[in-house]
């Protein structure tokens, strides 16, 4: 639908290759760097989910346990949740109002916040796209909270924007806060 399409913040060239494309690619190399030939049977949690991996999963027939998302975005949330999760039970999805600079600017800020706004621990805590996005504070805090929401013997699996060029931080486009945020390797 047009509205789904709308809600779609993945990166030009990501939607050039195909959203389920890269989604499943991404998924698939995910289980191998955990050591697993699929993600069969394990409770995942995407922070900052938006709709890539929902849609990759279902339509790409992916083996999981359980999805749960987290988003910042509530229309985004609003509609994962009339469309996926009352229509499969594996699907949950969560509105967490946290501040973000470009995609929830009046919210919250995440120092703020005791835990990620999830009930259950999870085998697999990812968050494609979530460190790009956030600020050193934030980054660091997000750590913490995951850590909490991680299984004894789970995985957090996360991207950056790595230049060990820079000293510590970078938000490389100011005048579009956070849109790509540079970290040194060793500082983050």
């Amino acid at each position: 639908t047009t509205l789904f399409r709308s809600l779609q913040r993945n990166a030009p060239d990501v939607l050039a290759v195909g959203v389920e494309q890269t989604g499943e690619s991404l998924l698939r190399g995910l289980a191998r760097r955990i050591g697993r030939s699929d993600l069969a049977g394990l409770d995942l949690l995407d922070i900052g989910c938006g709709v890539r991996f929902t849609q990759t999963l279902i339509n790409r027939h992916l083996g999981f346990a359980s999805y749960t998302g987290v988003e910042v975005s509530l229309p985004i949330v609003e509609w994962l949740k009339e469309h996926v999760e009352s229509r499969d039970e594996r699907f949950r999805f969560v509105h967490w109002n946290v501040h973000h600079a470009t995609y929830n600017p009046k919210a919250p800020r995440m120092d703020t916040y005791e835990t990620i706004p999830v009930d259950d621990a999870y085998d697999v805590v990812m968050g494609y796209s979530l460190f790009t996005h956030l600020p050193p504070d934030d980054a660091a805090c997000m750590l913490r909270l995951a850590r909490t929401v991680v299984r004894p013997h789970g995985y957090l699996f996360f991207t950056a924007f790595c230049d060990d060029s820079i000293a510590q931080f970078e938000d490389r486009v100011p005048e579009k806060p956070l849109l790509k945020a540079y970290y040194n390797n060793l500082y983050l």
